[in-house]
């Protein structure tokens, strides 16, 4: 046995030496080759090495790989083979001996920190491993011994994977079944399947990982790792920002890429080997951390270990790993009331080294942020430190509710505790707000991604930015551009604007700050002709509920308009039209004097985004110009018509509990305000066509069994009393029947009119006079 390219050769480099063992073995490296070691074959671990100047060292590392396969759910060698490939000899030890250290937690690089390392007893020396000393090596290679592991929380979910797809029919209940007074012990507490690989669980029940387990089931369908859950082609993407950051580092630095909200290692997934050895992550539930450990435990700088032991077992989060606490900001207080910082402060304080953030943080609205919500929650993220500092940090602010949301807090302790230098950077996602709305950074802005949060679980189209922020000043900046880019829902690739035709995105978004809201443009006069009046529900009709306010009756108000938020978000509730007042307040009312001027506030909040992820979270509504539109009068004349005929005006007639009929005076039935206002103005033909459709809808309303003299209509209160219809099953569907079909048709062609006359004749105007921005 022995080539003549083995013996005697001098090897450069560990693969040229890997690569001949392998050969002169017979070892399959297609099957070796797992999890980044050297090679596990049957029953031994193999680490190879040009040469070998410190035993321990190298054996440690081994110890660590042995340790990865265990957390991995592989079986685990009980040979441990070092292989000297120029002095070509190998030193056997026993896995057995280092039981304790296989089953400790390593959050560093497998070659990383070996130092200090002794071995328990010395080892088997194989010399000539390729002539004199092959039979041994043959023989070694050809054993199956293992060291059979304890389950602990952070290795059962992959021995449960592995135990699932190894074993045909098998359940939850085949695997933890711990009562034998109900049949066959499980898996864990009588291995079977895994004889000789794990030993018998021992305690009573599995309250150690009872978390984890929850977050099992027979399929195997784990629920999303992170409440803030990233696709791979958007992940891929900001690479691209991330790694324009690693290259503004200076010559000389090292550097870290901390993310301190890293779940299971999502933004790592497609980073190089050597991008990933710079990388420092952490996570705050306990799920997610043996995920991340089992995965990145040895490629990355430092996974922030754990002390979930003190945490509440039944939230499954990590003290420690709460990114908003003193103790992950100013570290851990020890007995003696000294604070031991994390792995990162070694990286702060030093000059040579540059800081670049890399972070998805949590933000409302994204699917699955419930259960993240809630642990956040009860560890009191609302009364968190960051929060407390932020707060005392910005009281000289207006406005401190910045502070409420979750991701602010990420943002504003990422410049206040992380970034020092200006060569620092941070890579961020969030919802553009944050800046744009906000103004919580004033810092440099690199460049910048929008991406499509339906992408990310979330249920509608919605503009997420992802910017490279430089840490250096930059105040008062007035245009963000940010190329947009979807996914495209057949080659799942990232493309530039939009993916969906009939819905094409512009080349460029261009995101500019906002500052005043329309709140600053309500008519607020109180009349001494007000007298105590009703209130309405969101859908037009009298509430009967408790009341925020005093809500009144005047002889010159003819309706209720709230027009709030900067944002598109939910913007049913916060851009609403009635009658009457809301019930819980945040409006104005709308009087006969000026209404007119004040119609272009619910325009503004009706401009349609679905299908476009560019406007809703991108695109806001502000007065930063003040009632500049006043004075024109085609866009006036615009948004009259189109408030009198949108379906969201839920301006109805009515006779309300105070013994008051309400009259709907803002829609175009007969001799209402509106009608009246509409008369004295100068109509085009896309103004008369839409009128002229208004009209049929009307004469078929007037024809309904339900239709009432008394009452003015508008085209809601038509759709929600006289185009009535009933649910009928045809075949195993419900269908619904409408009792006026040829009514249905008019009102659906009236709302498409409507819709279309808003963004041919309403929304130029609104960019026009900045109350789109």
């Amino acid at each position: 046995m022995g080539s003549t390219a083995a013996r005697g050769f001098h090897y450069s480099n560990e693969v040229d030496g890997q690569f001949d063992f392998f050969r002169e073995f017979g070892i399959d490296p297609d099957m070796a080759l797992v999890l980044n070691t050297d090679g596990a074959w049957n029953g031994n671990l193999l680490e190879f090495k040009v040469s070998i100047g410190d035993v321990n060292k190298v054996l440690f590392q081994a110890v660590k790989y042995l340790a990865k396969l265990r957390v991995n759910g592989r079986n685990v060698p009980a040979n441990i083979l070092l292989v000297d490939l120029n002095a070509k000899t190998i030193y056997k030890f026993d896995a057995d001996d280092y039981f304790d250290e296989i089953h400790r937690a390593y959050t560093t690089s497998a070659s990383r920190s070996n130092e200090g390392f002794s071995a328990k007893r010395p080892p088997v020396l194989i010399k000539d491993f390729f002539n004199t000393g092959a039979a041994q090596v043959v023989a070694l290679l050809k054993e199956k011994r293992f060291v059979p592991i304890k389950i602990t929380e952070d290795c059962v979910v992959a021995w449960a994977e592995r135990y699932y797809r190894e074993v045909k029919g098998a359940t939850k209940e085949t695997f933890l079944a711990n009562d034998p007074k109900k049949g066959d012990l499980g898996e864990l507490k009588d291995p079977r399947h895994f004889k000789g690989l794990i030993l018998p669980y021992q305690g009573d029940d599995y309250e150690a990982f009872a978390h984890i387990l929850d977050r099992l089931n027979d399929k195997l369908k784990k629920i999303e790792l992170g409440a803030f859950y990233t696709p791979k082609p958007y992940v891929l993407k900001s690479h691209e920002l991330l790694r324009e950051a690693i290259a503004r580092v200076p010559a000389g630095n090292d550097y870290v890429i901390i993310d301190r909200c890293a779940g299971s290692g999502n933004l790592q997934e497609g980073l190089t080997d050597e991008e990933l050895s710079h990388v420092i992550v952490n996570t705050f539930e306990q799920f997610e951390y043996l995920e991340l450990a089992r995965e990145y435990g040895d490629r990355v700088r430092a996974v922030i270990p754990p002390t979930y032991k003190a945490g509440d077992p039944r939230l499954g989060v990590l003290l420690n790993g709460d990114a908003l606490s003193d103790r992950f900001v100013l570290g851990v207080e020890g007995p003696d009331g000294v604070r031991v910082p994390n792995v990162i402060q070694q990286y702060l304080d030093d000059p040579k080294c540059t800081i670049i953030l890399f972070e998805n943080p949590p933000y409302a609205e994204v699917a699955g942020m419930e259960a993240q919500k809630k642990a956040r929650e009860s560890f009191g993220w609302k009364a968190s430190f960051v929060k407390h500092q932020m707060v005392k940090a910005l009281i000289k602010r207006r406005d401190v509710s910045v502070v409420n949301e979750l991701s602010n807090l990420f943002i504003w302790s990422a410049f206040a505790y992380y970034l020092r230098q200006p060569t620092d950077s941070y890579v961020v996602f969030s919802p553009a707000k944050y800046f744009k709305q906000h103004h919580l950074v004033q810092k440099r802005f690199v460049r910048g991604f929008l991406f499509n949060r339906r992408h990310f679980h979330a249920t509608k189209d919605a503009g997420v930015s992802v910017i490279l922020w430089a840490n250096e000043d930059e105040v008062g900046r007035k245009e963000f551009p940010l190329t947009p880019f979807d996914i495209d829902r057949k080659t799942g690739a990232v493309v530039a604007g939009a993916a969906h035709r009939e819905n094409p995105g512009p080349d460029d978004i261009v995101v500019r700050p906002v500052h005043k809201l329309l709140s600053t443009l309500y008519d607020l006069r109180v009349m001494d002709t007000d007298e105590p009046g009703i209130v309405c529900e969101m859908n037009g009709a009298e509430a009967h509920r408790k009341v925020r306010g005093n809500p009144v009756w005047g002889p010159d108000i003819l309706g209720y308009l709230v027009a709030q938020k900067f944002s598109f978000e939910n913007t049913d509730l916060s851009t609403l039209l009635t009658i009457a007042a809301q019930y819980n307040g945040n409006g104005f009312y709308l009087r006969r004097d000026n209404y007119l001027t004040k119609l272009p506030l619910f325009a503004a909040g009706r401009l349609p985004s679905e299908g476009r992820f560019w406007i809703r979270g991108v695109v806001n509504r502000c007065a930063d110009n003040g009632d500049n539109f006043s004075q024109d009068p085609d866009f006036i004349k615009a948004c009259l018509i189109f408030t009198a005929l949108a379906y969201h005006n839920k301006c109805r007639s009515f006779s309300g509990s105070d013994g008051r009929f309400y009259r709907n005076e803002l829609c175009f039935d007969v001799d209402t305000q509106a009608s009246t206002d509409l008369e004295t103005l100068d109509l085009d033909p896309r103004d008369e066509a839409l009128l002229a459709q208004w009209h049929k809808v009307l004469d078929l309303a007037k024809q309904t069994v339900n239709y009432d003299v008394r009452k003015t209509y508008g085209t809601f209160q038509i759709e929600a009393e006289l185009n009535t219809s009933e649910s009928v099953i045809v075949g195993r569907k419900t269908t619904k029947v409408y009792d006026y079909p040829v009514l249905n048709g008019e009102l659906t062609t009236l709302r498409a009119m409507t819709t279309q006359y808003h963004a041919e004749a309403v929304a130029p105007a609104l960019w026009k006079f900045g109350l789109l921005k």
